[in-house]
């Protein structure tokens, strides 16, 4: 874990000049948590209205309905502008660095920025949905924060294990470098591993709520809630192995270019 939070701050630092860009990728990541997990709001309201659907008269059923859906699509406008606008924000930011050679997307930096982007995107993401689950049932948050570390601790050995082996088939041995394959099938198998970890985890959440609710600890709204949002979160934390292998990718190319440039 504390190797993934110093690579993406240095990444962080590198890729983005101090100043407002730096605030605008901050503000991107926050909007895209914010997104994810209104949609546990809206669920949450919308279970609400369902199990008290013949309590409540006509005319509020059709204004807390409509306001649902006004609401949810107001939410999926936002996240298209917040994805859409983070080429405009890269580009912008990458004016002021000279080493970055070429603006074009296929440069790793564009690519280190992305990945970048995202992974803080899923770390707000994740704190976000555990305050979410904190507020409406505290054990099971606590669980959560207990099988979340587990996890990201998982995930960042690999990660950091990646960079060292992508760097390693970067340098040339004997006149050759490691075949593209090579390199895209270590990338691949420690992103899915970090996945396939991050699915244990969501099987060790689904049964304590299981166990929670047949004891009545959890009511029935909340552990539809409960497991949604183990849903999202294990999205979350598959989403970020797979884009840190992947910025462990780009970052090698950087790396190597930089080598060659000297």
């Amino acid at each position: 874990m504390i190797s993934i939070f110093k690579e993406m701050t240095s990444g962080f630092r590198t890729l983005f000049p101090a100043g407002r860009f730096r605030f605008v990728l901050v503000v991107l990541a926050i909007l895209g948590a914010v997104i994810s997990v209104s949609e546990l709001l809206v669920m949450k309201f919308f279970m609400n209205i369902v199990t008290q659907e013949g309590e409540i008269e006509q005319n509020r059923f059709i204004l807390f309905g409509v306001g649902i859906l006004v609401f949810f699509l107001l939410t999926r406008v936002a996240q298209y502008y917040q994805r859409t606008y983070r080429v405009t924000a890269f580009g912008r930011a990458f004016k002021g660095l000279k080493k970055v050679r070429r603006k074009g997307a296929g440069n790793p930096e564009w690519s280190m920025a992305f990945e970048l982007s995202g992974v803080l995107t899923h770390a707000t993401q994740l704190a976000a949905i555990l305050i979410f689950f904190l507020i409406l049932e505290p054990f099971f948050a606590l669980l959560n924060l207990l099988v979340l570390l587990l996890v990201i601790t998982f995930i960042g050995r690999l990660f950091a294990r990646q960079i060292k082996i992508q760097e390693e088939m970067l340098v040339e041995r004997e006149g050759r470098r490691a075949r593209p394959q090579r390199r895209f099938g270590q990338r691949i198998k420690a992103a899915e591993t970090g996945a396939l970890i991050s699915g244990a985890g969501m099987i060790i959440l689904l049964a304590a709520l299981l166990f929670l609710s047949y004891t009545g600890e959890i009511s029935l709204t909340n552990t539809l809630i409960f497991f949604l949002g183990s849903r999202l979160q294990n999205g979350a934390l598959t989403n970020t192995s797979r884009g840190l292998m992947r910025y462990a990718k780009a970052k090698a190319g950087v790396s190597a270019r930089a080598n060659e440039d000297e």
